[in-house]
């Protein structure tokens, strides 16, 4: 495992060492070798840009972002084991902090198109069609083959609508998986976003830290294996970039006693992202 921050080095990984979930979108652009979104503020996250030149440099041809709902690094830490398990299939481990407020679309905006809430406009939750410059705007106008497969009615399904590009909605996370898995046995697109969310609606109904959320990420990662052996088999001889990408944490509301998001929480804001090279 690979530990890494952004462009700056500083003691521990901790929030001050954390880069923002938005330098997704630069990292991607610089391993593929396109131009960034027009609102972009943010620098690819060097650890990953290093890994990639150690691992050869080969401008990234085929791309799968797995990106589960409510993951946090507290979560992580702990559950070690699930945590080496991601970081075995992607070892460049990213601290990363969420956007404010940390909900879904205001931090799938950053996320996809490298800028602040306060620049792309999602500033609470709500879901309009992002009409800025995004991810996947210049993946079009850089003659790849972009395509969404997500769960009906999630963000990551509305707010990205209206691009020339492939948008495969489906009824639950397992139905998104076995989608992944026929694309990438199909090989027609050259990247993939993949959004699960099961381990967010069970934190809502019960806890972040219980044995049913335990169970939801568990098929999470497993689902993620899964990808990755196929992403393996199917873009052999192609210089590939996967990752583990969640877009915020969960605690616990203490009037609720039930999981939430939304605060300024280290359980709310920290993440890791973990990257990986074929």
């Amino acid at each position: 495992m690979i530990v890494g921050s952004g462009s700056h080095r500083t003691d521990g990984g901790r929030p001050d060492a954390c880069v923002s979930i938005a330098a997704l979108t630069p990292t991607i652009c610089h391993l593929m070798g396109i131009r960034r979104p027009r609102l972009c503020k943010c620098e690819a996250v060097e650890a990953v840009a290093q890994a990639h030149g150690q691992a050869g440099g080969a401008a990234v041809e085929r791309c799968l972002i797995y990106a589960p709902d409510a993951i946090g690094r507290v979560f992580l830490e702990r559950h070690p084991q699930v945590l080496s398990t991601i970081s075995h299939m992607a070892p460049v481990v990213v601290p990363m902090r969420s956007v404010f407020p940390p909900k879904t679309p205001v931090c799938f905006a950053s996320m996809f198109t490298g800028a602040p809430p306060e620049i792309h406009g999602i500033r609470a939750y709500e879901r309009p069609v992002l009409e800025c410059d995004t991810l996947f705007d210049t993946l079009i106008e850089s003659g790849k083959r972009p395509s969404i497969v997500t769960v009906d009615d999630s963000s990551a399904d509305i707010i990205f609508r209206g691009r020339d590009m492939d948008y495969f909605s489906e009824s639950c996370d397992g139905k998104v998986t076995e989608r992944v898995l026929g694309l990438l046995d199909g090989d027609r697109h050259d990247f993939i976003l993949a959004y699960h969310q099961a381990y967010d609606d069970t934190l809502h109904e019960a806890t972040p830290w219980g044995p049913e959320a335990f169970a939801a990420v568990e098929c999470h990662v497993a689902a993620f294996t899964r990808m990755i052996a196929a992403a393996r088999r199917c873009w052999e001889g192609r210089a590939g970039l996967i990752a583990f990408a969640p877009d915020h944490g969960a605690h616990v509301d203490p009037e609720s006693g039930k999981g939430a998001h939304g605060d300024d929480v280290p359980e709310d804001m920290e993440l890791l992202h973990f990257f990986g090279f074929m």
